[in-house]
């Protein structure tokens, strides 16, 4: 049992290392900017550690559902249909949104900030490789959690789950980028996202994907751009290195609209 999951861990974590550094790489060459600090001693680190120690728990969750029956996983599209899998593609990324939403509003609690979120924050601005820039403690609530209790909820296609999965690592590298998309009604844009770097403690913009957990807890903030916006580089004021992100650059403007 533990060989196997030790054999589960290291597969999957590869396979998560190589993502992470073929979607950031790609992002990168085409949408980064220069920073103050060291991006490989800063957010690459943390994004390497973020999955060394997220990977066996993924597993640990994925074998024990595998034995108990936990979760509402199952593997055969036609279980449950066709169409009703088509349906679950936005189903599972909506309730995925919805539970890093309430998550990433517990890591902006002003200890829990100062202990753990301030690293990721410390990536400001942020590039490509901060997607996943979070220590242990954050990797469980805006990663594993986000990734398991929507399985709880609704019935998800297994396979279908780790493709998603796949694609919204993809989507964290991207919208922490400079890609110049100001974003729909619907979807959260780079620069939404950047300008929830642009803050501390104070912020808006807290969902990754969608705009409706923003609009329902009136968080949504497009009155602003984020100061480094549009530049090839930046620096913060007297910043010479990734430091605890506490303090306001301007005051966030989270009225609607």
């Amino acid at each position: 049992m533990i060989s196997t999951w030790l054999l589960r861990s290291a597969i999957s974590g590869a396979f998560a290392i190589v993502l992470y550094l073929v979607s950031a790489g790609v992002v990168a060459r085409f949408w980064s900017r220069g920073v103050a600090r060291s991006v490989v001693k800063h957010d690459f680190k943390l994004g390497i550690i973020s999955l060394v120690f997220g990977s066996p728990v993924i597993q640990g969750f994925a074998m024990t559902s595998e034995r108990y029956g936990i979760g509402r996983m199952y593997n055969d599209v036609a279980e449950r249909g066709w169409l009703y899998w088509v349906i679950s593609l936005p189903l599972y990324i909506l309730c995925w949104d919805a539970v890093f939403y309430v998550t990433h509003l517990v890591l902006h609690i002003p200890y829990v900030y100062r202990k753990s979120h301030f690293r990721h924050h410390s990536c400001r601005p942020p590039v490509p490789w901060s997607g996943i820039a979070i220590d242990p403690f954050e990797t469980i609530l805006s990663g594993i959690l986000p990734y398991t209790v929507p399985l709880f909820i609704f019935p998800f296609h297994l396979t279908t789950v780790y493709a998603l999965n796949i694609l919204l690592m993809v989507w964290a590298t991207l919208v922490h980028s400079s890609f110049n998309w100001s974003g729909n009604a619907i979807m959260l844009s780079p620069q939404d996202h950047n300008l929830h770097h642009a803050f501390g403690l104070k912020n808006s913009n807290f969902a990754a994907v969608f705009t409706f957990w923003d609009r329902l807890g009136n968080t949504l903030n497009r009155r602003q751009t984020p100061p480094w916006w549009g530049k090839d580089s930046w620096t913060p004021r007297g910043a010479v290195s990734a430091a605890p992100a506490t303090d306001e650059t301007f005051v966030p403007d989270t009225s609607k609209p």
